[in-house]
């Protein structure tokens, strides 16, 4: 197997990366791919329900988008921008940040005049921020924050974004980007979902800029994965139980949940847990928990890209990416989906 992340590149025109979202989320393209009899099919995402079946088993990740982009100015002057990373404690957070200097240990971070925050340390391109603001930490983020659409997304976010880059199902503050493959269900879906007597269960891991950070080593196994916050109930580990036993799908919506556990049973996890997440998944790993993924078309040379090729083999997904730039589906965040079928 090559190590090398050149390998896991794949041609896609630039007029195919959704730059919006549909007007109806579950209007969006499924590739239905059964890895078992190596064959595809063109779906509405909608026509799932007609692909789920009793006792399938969706696990689904309701962390909440948070406006996580600040502009703001250094006391010192110049403008700077910070992307949320991680709440450290109620006071203080950890953030990237993008100026053209760094900011000055005990300076203040400033907009509109008010000291927003206090530079507690600075180590590479992250900051530790004491916040000021009466306002609580995700309260500031609401106030003074905007989404912050991936950088291919070559526009402004607007309104409506706060709305669209959310899955109807988001409940817990702390990403900075949405569970994509999650945008397609509409709540109208998950109750004809639960009608049907699939078994729907959450858990949350807070997307943070290490899910996308992009791989700058050849050698992939030298890539940082970095760290995520998860949490999961013993719950979600008693239905993944029953379901093997009955030998049931058993569906990551998305990458994010499919790291979430995977990790979980890596480390032989199977109560509930709170705390950090820092597997890789790439080409060679045999998944544990789950038989079949639920994802959106991700970048080329991508960690993303890795884990989906780890579980459908790189080959298939290759040749299904092509197949899908053939056939006109639409890319990343705002983009169609496929559904990997392994069982």
């Amino acid at each position: 197997m090559t190590t090398l992340i050149s390998s896991y590149d794949y041609q896609l025109p630039t007029d195919s990366i959704a730059a919006n979202p549909l007007d109806h989320r579950s209007d969006s393209k499924l590739l239905h791919y059964n890895l078992k009899k190596s064959s595809y099919t063109d779906q509405k995402f909608s026509k799932l329900l007609n692909i789920l079946k009793k006792g399938d088993l969706l696990i689904m990740n309701n962390t909440r988008v948070i406006p996580a982009r600040i502009n703001l100015n250094k006391d010192s002057g110049g403008r700077i921008e910070i992307l949320f990373n991680r709440k450290i404690n109620q006071d203080s957070i950890e953030v990237i940040f993008f100026s053209s200097r760094k900011p000055i240990i005990n300076s203040y971070l400033v907009l509109d005049g008010e000291k927003f925050f206090k530079v507690l340390d600075i180590n590479k391109n992250y900051l530790t921020l004491l916040k000021l603001s009466k306002d609580n930490i995700f309260g500031i983020f609401e106030k003074y924050g905007e989404i912050p659409l991936p950088k291919y997304i070559k526009r402004l976010p607007i309104d409506s974004d706060k709305e669209k880059y959310q899955t109807v199902y988001a409940e817990h503050d702390g990403s900075v980007a949405a569970p994509t493959a999650g945008l397609h269900f509409t709540q109208d879906m998950i109750n004809k979902i639960l009608d049907a007597g699939v078994i729907i269960k959450y858990l949350t891991l807070h997307i943070s800029y290490n899910t996308f950070k992009p791989i700058i080593v050849e050698d992939f196994l030298n890539h940082d994965i970095g760290e995520e916050y998860i949490k999961i109930e013993e719950e979600v580990f008693s239905a993944i139980k029953i379901a093997k036993k009955n030998e049931s799908r058993i569906i990551a919506v998305g990458t994010t949940v499919a790291r979430a556990l995977e990790f979980c049973y890596t480390k032989n996890i199977k109560d509930s847990y709170e705390g950090p997440v820092d597997i890789f998944i790439y080409p060679g790993y045999e998944f544990k928990a789950i038989n079949c993924l639920l994802t959106n078309f991700h970048l080329p040379k991508s960690s993303l890209l890795l884990l989906v090729c780890a579980f459908g083999g790189k080959k298939n997904i290759i040749d299904a990416y092509n197949y899908a730039v053939k056939n006109k589906y639409r890319f990343y965040s705002y983009g169609d989906s496929m559904f990997l079928e392994n069982l």
